[in-house]
């Protein structure tokens, strides 16, 4: 009998291994043991390591970062844009600090370009998200004469391409972090970039 929580701690746990040792580096032994139970026990809910990372990739889907990230609230404060990006921001990286952002990042950066069964990870494809939801965004700022006319696909680039280097660079490891000093970093970003676009 397979059962729905042994099949999640299954995910958990490989998501752990995965995002510390890579997909080569990590054995159905290993997680079965993370997870207490038999190796053999693994195959009554996946048929092999790679479908339990495809499990993992499908739970980090590219379209899910604005049903967590895009809110009414948020969208209220469109009136005083600086604020709103400022908010929208903080979520963001917010988000991306939790502890299963942060170790399916690592496992990202680990295994981008590598080709698990028909699927090849790219970081292009987590971002493109972010990159869409930014640039409707700014098109908006500009057609209500709110921002500076510049390319809305360029503005997208120029306001995601910061707050995902901080990302990679802070919120990929396991260690602790100063989440105050990133988040200093990432309003200084946003006041900066809304200060040049601004009209």
């Amino acid at each position: 009998m397979k059962y729905p929580n042994t099949k999640k701690l299954i995910v958990e746990k490989a998501l752990d291994y995965f995002s510390n040792n890579g997909y080569a580096g990590a054995s159905i032994r290993q997680i079965a043991r993370a997870v207490g139970i038999r190796e053999s026990a693994i195959y009554n809910h996946f048929k092999s390591k790679e479908e339990i990372f495809l499990a993992i990739l499908s739970e980090f889907k590219p379209r899910s970062l604005s049903e967590k990230i895009m809110s009414d609230d948020l969208l209220d404060e469109l009136d005083n844009p600086e604020k709103f990006l400022q908010d929208f921001a903080k979520r963001l990286i917010e988000y991306w600090n939790t502890p299963k952002e942060r170790k399916f990042i690592r496992l990202l950066l680990m295994e981008q370009f590598t080709k698990i069964g028909s699927l090849e990870l790219s970081v292009s494809d987590y971002i493109n998200e972010l990159r869409g939801i930014s640039k409707l965004i700014f098109s908006e700022m500009i057609k209500n004469n709110i921002a500076k006319k510049y390319d809305p696909e360029i503005l997208a680039e120029q306001f995601t391409a910061p707050l995902f280097l901080i990302r990679t660079e802070h919120l990929a490891k396991d260690d602790k972090i100063d989440f105050e000093k990133v988040s200093v970093m990432v309003k200084k970003h946003v006041n900066f970039f809304w200060n040049s676009i601004k009209l």
